[in-house]
């Protein structure tokens, strides 16, 4: 009697412990280049038989088509191959993993990644099976996503794209793909195109890479015990008998520059940018937070606050707050309301602009320049005064008014338990009072109209 013949469609098939793995025979014609081997057992990595069947011939015709090549001459090291191979089965097992949870399936890959980087004969087969895995992507492949999902406000999420690509335009100049970049690659670019920055900046390029690269990590794109950006940039240390230079607030003849004084180089948008600069000083907000105002967000506040801006949207946690309204400022609120749409901005002349704080950050460095208010220093790569400056002026202003720290801080946005003790930060939790908050606000004063001199 004849023995009874296997399905065709179950070919290469076994079923272990509800997973399927594939187990194809190797050509003898063909075996040297698998050390002799005369099978090769492949994990499927999936419970579900349509599935292991789409697997099972996508990588059938891979070893075919390899077999083909080992034939001709024309292959690579078989082992490198395979893993190539692999890596492109466990990116297909990733995007698509059936019942499985993907995290589970993502870490079976790290382990497989792992034992080929661990044995030292199989280096080539380790960046195989990773450039398979990953597909072999520009670095900045999955960038998008990156963005959406850490969802970052616009501005923030505009600086991380632009530094990112800077990079990916790097990697493809030096034919870099996503799995080429390990910690030797990763400290060329950190030596030629980051470390020569400014300090600050250099830190911030760095930071949004390494937290590209996490994200690739925690998605199953790459593989790493340690980053291959961590601890690429030497520690900034402070020369002896040296004195740090930091951005620092307006002086009071700059702020009276800024309110009061006059110049040849005038455009249309003076008023404006006079007006947006002292909203800032006199609330101590940052400048897009003032200029994405809208009449919505002017409201009166809980607690003996009076009248407020309500900033729902903010870089931090902290910066989502009420800011109670100085009484210098009502006049100009009470105008910027009249007429307008709930959903209206207070500052309308910035309806329609795609990124209205970034516009009125060039009008204003354009401004103070022309009033003579800069502080450019050798090695800085900004002034050391801009429109930031108006909220280091309102925290200096408020501390010079007696103003309790943490009440400061709530008021700026900052985070209050960096200016608390343990009893306060844990017991207190609403914070201060909205007449403390409005005492903050009204104890700084703009300086006397009267102009002495242009700053130096």
């Amino acid at each position: 009697m004849m023995p009874k013949q296997r399905s065709r469609s179950m070919r290469h098939l076994e079923l272990k412990r509800r997973v399927w793995w594939m187990d194809i025979g190797i050509p003898a014609d063909v075996r040297h280049a698998f050390d002799g081997q005369k099978r090769r057992r492949t994990n499927l990595q999936t419970g579900d038989l349509r599935t292991a069947m789409e697997r099972r011939d996508q990588t059938e015709r891979e070893f075919l088509a390899l077999f083909k090549d080992i034939r001709r001459g024309v292959v690579k090291a078989a082992a490198e191959e395979v893993a190539e191979l692999r890596g492109a089965l466990w990116r297909g097992a990733i995007s698509n993993p059936g019942e499985h949870d993907r995290d589970f399936i993502v870490g079976l890959a790290q382990d497989e990644a792992e034992r080929l980087r661990a044995r030292q004969s199989t280096t080539q087969a380790a960046k195989a099976f990773e450039r398979g895995l990953s597909g072999q992507h520009p670095v900045d492949h999955f960038l998008e996503q990156f963005l959406t999902e850490a969802k970052l406000d616009e501005k923030t999420a505009g600086e991380k794209r632009g530094l990112i690509r800077q990079f990916a335009a790097w990697a493809k100049s030096e034919e870099l793909g996503m799995p080429d970049i390990d910690r030797l690659n990763a400290g060329r670019y950190v030596q030629e195109k980051i470390a020569p920055r400014d300090p600050l900046t250099g830190k911030k390029h760095l930071t949004a890479v390494k937290q590209y690269w996490d994200y690739l990590k925690r998605r199953g794109h790459v593989h790493f015990d340690v980053s291959p950006w961590y601890d690429q940039l030497e520690p900034q240390r402070g020369r002896k008998g040296t004195k740090e230079v930091k951005e620092r607030p307006f002086t009071t003849e700059e702020v009276k520059a800024l309110l009061y004084g006059t110049t040849t180089a005038t455009t249309k948008f003076d008023e404006l940018t006079r007006e947006v600069v002292t909203f800032g000083l006199l609330s101590g907000m940052r400048e897009d937070e003032i200029v994405s105002l809208r009449v919505v967000d002017i409201v009166e506040g809980p607690d003996g606050m009076g009248q407020v801006f309500d900033v729902a949207a903010s870089k931090t946690n902290a910066g989502v707050r009420m800011v109670p309204v100085h009484p210098d400022l009502k006049a100009n609120v009470a105008e910027r309301m009249k007429n307008k749409k709930p959903t209206a901005l207070l500052f309308d002349e910035f309806d329609g602009v795609n990124r209205p704080a970034d516009t009125f950050g060039k009008r204003f460095n354009r401004y103070r320049k022309a009033r003579g208010v800069d502080d450019k220093r050798d090695g800085k790569r900004r002034s050391l005064v801009n429109f930031h400056s108006t909220r280091r002026w309102f925290v200096a202003e408020a501390e010079r008014a007696g103003q309790p720290e943490a009440t400061v801080a709530v008021v700026v946005g900052h985070a209050e338990k960096r200016a608390k003790g343990f009893t306060f930060s844990t017991y207190n939790q609403a914070g201060p009072s909205g007449a403390q908050r409005r005492a903050v606000v009204e104890s700084v004063v703009l300086p006397p109209t009267n102009l002495t001199a242009a700053p130096a």
